[in-house]
């Protein structure tokens, strides 16, 4: 076991990502990598996140081999590989299928900068990227594309959203966040219209980002 912390950081955030309402059952997978190694800490296979260990994630190498782990990776292996060959600084990759960012990734609706935590994280509207079919090198292209600009977080049409970070505590952080803007806009848009973050201030959240600056946090688990 070379990834004991990330392989524990990935099993406890797996279990909030259930907590917190972000996903169900078996849905979605997170991973964390280690430059220096090469290798990711991803959650195995249609396993159930409450009952995760460190002992069961499983560890794969750049090419997706298993190196490690009593059970095969996510089926979204490809795209979590193609966002971190995309974003050097980008230490964890989040995808959930949370209820309202849902809803508008069918839509074809991206979530406008409406709230300040997603102003950390994005640079702009989050961007739906073009339907693709799960554990598709396409699903992985079309992640890396709708983030291209200053993004860390995109939709998938039909499917659900993905945040990337420097750590695994900000790209959840950063699935939180886009969570919380698109139900402001399926609970709030049918009320009025939806002011954005000011420009100005939306420049100066986003300076916040580890991931500009290729900091990691080590987050206690």
């Amino acid at each position: 076991m070379v990834l004991q912390q990330l392989r524990e950081e990935v099993a406890f955030y797996g279990k909030e990502l259930v907590r917190q309402g972000m996903t169900l059952h078996t849905g979605g997978n997170l991973s964390a990598i280690d430059r220096e190694q090469g290798l990711v800490a991803i959650k195995p296979s249609a396993r159930p996140y409450e009952s995760l260990t460190a002992a069961e994630i499983t560890e794969i190498d750049r090419e997706g081999q298993v190196v490690d782990g009593p059970y095969p990776p996510s089926s979204e292996w490809r795209m979590h590989l193609a966002l971190y060959r995309a974003f050097p600084t980008a230490g964890a990759v989040v995808h959930c299928h949370s209820p309202h960012c849902c809803a508008l990734a069918a839509l074809g609706r991206p979530i406008p900068p409406v709230n300040h935590e997603l102003c950390c994280y994005c640079s702009q509207p989050v961007a739906v990227a073009p339907f693709a079919l799960a554990g598709t090198e396409a699903l992985g292209q079309g992640a890396v594309e709708a983030m291209a600009g200053g993004n860390n977080v995109a939709l998938l049409q039909n499917h659900g959203q993905v945040a990337v970070g420097a750590t695994l505590w900000h790209a959840m952080d950063a699935a939180a966040a886009a969570e919380l803007a698109a139900a402001m806009v399926c609970l709030g848009g049918p009320l009025g219209t939806l002011q954005w973050v000011p420009e100005q201030a939306r420049q100066a959240l986003r300076r916040h980002d580890p991931m500009l600056w290729g900091g990691r946090q080590i987050q206690a688990v």
